[in-house]
């Protein structure tokens, strides 16, 4: 008996377009073998439904959903350390992480293909303080831009990548830096083919933002780490020190297209584990989430080989 593929839908995913898409994603799975849906009723609920699937005899997990529904499966998956592959099926507005899959996640018969050879990969995630991330973890401005898409007027009318981008124009000219000191905790990392014993591998200053990517995207329309791979055992770290109000609007151009890297106020590397001194505890955003930290030292982890992906 062929085991089944879970098909995880989070139906409030692109304002809606979860649920439309159901059946239509339930057909093309149904060409390769059985299928079982879980539906998830609350943000965050696909970690739980996600467990549950990997402690039952699961072909594969697949979500349908957005970024935050893939974040929340996968960090279910790597909680109990389990095997079972996921695949994403796109029904979100910004779809960052399968950017960098590079998968044919709105190609639904495509995926129900890829899933029927049952090949699949390990990838990398990241941990902050133990917060769990798939895609990308940040400090500074981002987190500003998401606590102030809560409460934005454009909200009503925008979602997604469009809502971001407008929120995050609004809050550039008005953001106020932070200072905090970043230290490679590991003499492994690089920048622009040097190790760290070749330069000073711990830096004190005013930062617009940190990034800590596995994926190359954020945002919906930002490619934040341009040299992201998701399976190096490294996160890519992208720290942009404060620039003249006049300026950020061109560093904010230059990293929709990723062209921002090598600019002289951008600090771009590779490590395995960074730690963070703030002057008091930071909030920072995991795959779009806000947390707050208990501490001021924060540890920024990547976590090797985490889980696995149908890509």
């Amino acid at each position: 008996m062929i085991d089944p593929i879970v098909l995880l839908v989070n139906p409030a995913a692109g304002g809606g377009r979860g649920k439309k898409l159901m059946h239509r994603a339930y057909a093309a799975l149904r060409t390769v073998g059985p299928v079982e849906i879980m539906e998830s009723e609350r943000p965050g609920d696909e970690s739980r439904l996600a467990a549950i699937a990997a402690h039952a005899r699961t072909r594969a997990l697949v979500v349908l959903g957005g970024d935050g529904a893939v974040s929340h499966a996968a960090r279910g998956l790597i909680a109990e350390r389990a095997s079972t592959p996921l695949a994403v099926l796109s029904a979100g507005t910004g779809n960052d992480f399968v950017k960098s899959l590079r998968s044919p996640s709105h190609d639904f018969l495509a995926m129900a293909q890829l899933i029927g050879r049952g090949t699949s990969r390990a990838i990398d995630a990241g941990s902050v303080n133990g917060a769990t991330f798939v895609n990308a973890a940040g400090f500074g401005f981002d987190v500003d831009v998401l606590r102030s898409i809560h409460t934005a007027p454009s909200a009503r009318m925008l979602s997604g990548s469009a809502l971001y981008a407008v929120t995050a124009v609004q809050q550039l000219f008005q953001y106020r830096a932070f200072d905090a000191t970043l230290t490679l905790a590991d003499d492994s990392a690089v920048e622009a083919g040097r190790t760290t014993s070749e330069r000073t591998s711990s830096e004190r200053t005013k930062w617009m933002t940190m990034v800590f990517a596995k994926g190359q995207w954020f945002g919906g329309s930002f490619r934040i780490a341009p040299s992201a791979t998701l399976d190096d055992g490294r996160m890519d770290i992208v720290a942009i020190r404060d620039v003249a109000p006049l300026f950020r609007a061109a560093l904010f151009a230059r990293a929709l297209r990723g062209a921002h890297i090598g600019h002289r106020a951008v600090r771009s590397e590779r490590a395995r584990e960074v730690s963070l001194t703030f002057d008091a505890p930071p909030c920072f955003q995991c795959d779009g989430e806000l947390h707050q930290a208990h501490g001021a030292t924060v540890v920024v982890r990547c976590l090797p080989h985490a889980f696995r992906v149908i890509a």
